[in-house]
């Protein structure tokens, strides 16, 4: 035990070297082992790498984005912070997120000499950047090319040498103070300066004693702007700020600040900008996620800080930060988890207070059988929601711009390792409540719940995160494109949500065609007859690519690489040329051409018309009539071609409960044959057969489910030429089957 003292009061002696240390192999290693993160990250690295490669004098003031200079969303100084690194190793990830972590750990030895010039206390500091460290909001976004983790080093500085420098008279600390407002100013804008001014403000309202009257408010207020030096420091703010601003405005003029200060700043404030918002309790789950497993203790931490701040006043002041912060991002109508990564160092100045005063203090440590009970739960409780459903929908969205992704289901699961993690955590959170008075069982809980949190950071950081982002990106399609490309050959972009992370990889040398109708594919295939065409598009509308190129241009596409990945996989890419014109694809569709001896003897008969007598649907057969959720349904439906059709129809089919409740409905749309064989190439009399197979929603009610089908094209859907069959809608009532009810 003495040795552990012994090693303990070494790093307390040097606690600078060993949170540099320990911060450095939190966000440093593997960082350049994973692709670019979409949306952010490929698109303010191809910004950086667009200005780098421009000719122009003023490279390094006026971003550019795919040939445009209007990138307005950002200030300038983040793609400073990168220039260098990208010259030194080119345009990787690397280059994009080094200076960011670097600024990560600059960021915890910030928040230690901030927490240790506020209360003079050394174990308190250390134990604040030991937790700032290991919070997840911290490591996930120092690890990224995001504007944050630079914006609230500046704004954490800017609030606390203000409120330091102030009550020390230090006249060093408070300009320092306003240059870090200025940077923070060509960092992300207004905040960097609203913040801190809103805070200070506030400080001095609550603690000015009223029964002095008004005339003594606005008196004392001027001496106390006086001793903040407000007006020198409004000069040194705008001798580091106004430059780049006044540069851009004389490029751009109103446009610049217009879209700039209104759109980007008041907007994301009102909601006006098309961002998501949530409920007021959005940050409630978010800093449960973002700050786990700390986050157990929170809520008695902040209890304890509350009746700390009657006696203290630095504890009062990290209260109102925390209070602040929390209220303000709470009110703004535009919600990203990461807006409030703001009150990390607060949080973590509270959870220290909170660690030290059980394991010191007795008066606080008998309220520990509570504490820990709270703590434990909530641990659980949290991990249960990590673990339940989509897995990562709200940890990795600390980093994405993705609200809700709903559609990768479950990814690289790490319900496995919440069951060895959780335990650990929420015992070693309960355990001193056995026998709070032991500060010896104390000191080792907590010891064994930091250790495990310091497992669960590396398991996130250095397995989970870099495999995750791997669904989230098209780097290995574009190496693709890359290796088998020839001269004169192009590569499309066709509803495909990742083409920020295809800009960034393609590079500026390459032209990425972004096409949203499959008549510009057609265009461009024609226009370049001796080429291969590379398309890049979601599994869903390769049907409709298929079906278009094979009935306009009678060629095939084919599939050459997908973005596989563990149990996901979201986009394909395909390779199409006019040099494959009319090549025989019937092996792809041929085995869905039926004669009458073919046609089953158990399908369900229907013999009704569509189209004015167009087709004839036979009848269907369906795998069983009585479904449990969950459960897979196989349909296939049986045609007659009796009139040529000019028009290339796709096929739906929608699965209704029968009170007609849309949420529990299913559908399924695509072209006949998965477009293998365009409707505009059937011939009368044909037989044919198309099959489908669906999955019963989990969360189906349970009961009837009508079976709708039908045909539609850009101008509506095909006739029901029966209304027996007609559902008021032009939708053929096929049939019906049963889902059981749980």
């Amino acid at each position: 035990m003495d040795n552990d003292n012994n090693f303990f009061k070494v790093i307390l002696k040097h606690p600078n070297i060993f949170l540099g240390i320990v911060a450095a192999l939190v966000f440093l290693p593997l960082l350049g082992s994973y692709p670019v993160l979409g949306q952010w990250e490929p698109h303010y690295g191809r910004v950086a790498v667009e200005m780098l490669e421009s000719d122009s004098w003023d490279w390094f003031l006026d971003p550019v984005y795919l040939g445009k200079h209007n990138f307005w969303s950002k200030p300038i100084f983040c793609f400073w912070m990168v220039f260098p690194f990208i010259r030194l190793l080119g345009p990787t990830e690397l280059a994009l997120r080094l200076p960011f972590a670097i600024n990560g750990i600059l960021f915890v030895l910030l928040v230690h000499y901030i927490t240790l010039r506020l209360f003079n206390d050394p174990k308190k500091a250390l134990f604040t950047g030991f937790i700032t460290i290991f919070i997840p909001f911290t490591y996930l976004i120092s690890r990224q090319f995001m504007w944050d983790i630079t914006f609230v080093t500046f704004l954490t500085g800017a609030t606390g040498f203000l409120y330091i420098g102030e009550r020390d008279h230090d006249k060093k600390l408070l300009r320092i103070a306003y240059v870090f407002m200025g940077v923070g100013m060509l960092t992300k804008g207004l905040l960097a300066f609203c913040i801190p001014g809103a805070v200070l403000l506030i400080w001095y309202i609550v603690n000015f004693d009223g029964k002095l009257g008004f005339a003594a408010f606005w008196k004392n207020l001027w001496n106390y702007l006086l001793s903040l030096r407000l007006f020198e420091g409004i000069g040194i703010f705008l001798l580091v700020a106004a430059p780049w601003y006044i540069y851009m405005g004389i490029k751009h003029g109103v446009p610049f600040y217009s879209e700039f200060f209104l759109e980007h700043h008041f907007g994301r404030l009102e909601g006006t900008i098309d961002k998501p918002d949530g409920p007021l309790d959005f940050y409630i789950w978010q800093i449960s996620i973002g700050a786990f497993p700390w986050v157990g203790f929170l809520f008695p931490a902040l209890y304890l800080a509350v009746k700390k701040a009657r006696a203290v006043r630095e504890s009062a002041f990290v209260l109102l930060n925390f209070c602040f912060l929390f209220a303000f991002y709470t009110i703004a109508a535009t919600k990203f988890p990461h807006y409030i990564f703001p009150i990390v160092p607060y949080m973590a100045m509270i959870l220290a207070d909170c660690f030290i005063a059980v394991s010191e203090d007795e008066k606080s440590a008998k309220a520990y059988p509570f504490i820990g009970l709270i703590a434990a739960l909530l641990i659980a409780l949290i991990a249960k929601d990590l673990g339940t459903g989509i897995n990562y929908a709200n940890l990795i969205y600390i980093i994405t711009t993705h609200h809700v992704q709903n559609w990768f289901g479950r990814v690289f699961d790490m319900v496995p390792y919440l069951y060895v993690f959780t335990p650990l955590l929420a015992v070693s959170a309960f355990l001193p409540a056995v026998k709070p008075t032991s500060k010896k069982l104390m000191k080792c809980s907590l010891a064994v719940f930091a250790l495990t949190t310091v497992a669960w950071s590396c398991y996130i950081n250095f397995y989970w995160v870099p495999n995750m982002l791997e669904v989230f990106t098209p780097k290995h399609l574009v190496e693709i494109y890359k290796a088998q490309k020839q001269p004169g050959d192009q590569i499309v972009d066709y509803d495909n949500w990742k083409n920020r992370s295809m800009y960034f990889y393609l590079g500026t040398g390459e032209t990425l065609h972004r096409f949203t109708k499959t008549d510009q594919i057609v265009n461009l295939i024609k226009k370049n007859p001796n080429s291969t065409i590379f398309i890049t598009t979601k599994v869903k509308k390769a049907s409709e690519l298929r079906s278009a190129l094979f009935d306009k241009l009678g060629i095939l596409m084919t599939k050459i690489a997908d973005d596989r990945i563990d149990t996901y996989m979201e986009i394909e890419m395909y390779t199409a040329s006019m040099k494959d014109k009319d090549k025989d694809n019937s092996e792809l569709w041929k085995s869905n051409l039926l004669t009458e001896k073919d046609l089953p003897k158990d399908m369900q008969k229907i013999n009704a018309t569509v189209g004015n007598k167009t087709l004839e649907i036979l009848g269907y057969k369906i795998n069983k009539r009585r479904f449990d959720p969950g459960d897979k349904l196989f349909l296939t439906v049986y045609y007659k071609v009796l009139k040529k059709m000019e028009d290339n129809w796709q096929l739906f089919f929608h699965f209704d409960v029968y009170n007609g409740v849309i949420p529990n409905s299913f559908k399924h749309d695509d072209y006949p044959l998965k477009g293998y064989f365009p409707t505009t190439k059937w011939e009368v009399g044909m037989i044919l057969k198309e099959e489908i197979e669906e999955e019963i929603p989990k969360g189906h009610p349970g009961g009837g489910v009508k079976i709708y089908t039908g045909f539609y094209n850009k101008s509506g859907r095909m006739t029901i030429d029966k209304d027996s069959f007609n559902d008021g809608q032009k939708r053929f009532i096929l049939g019906t089957f049963n889902v059981n009810i749980k």
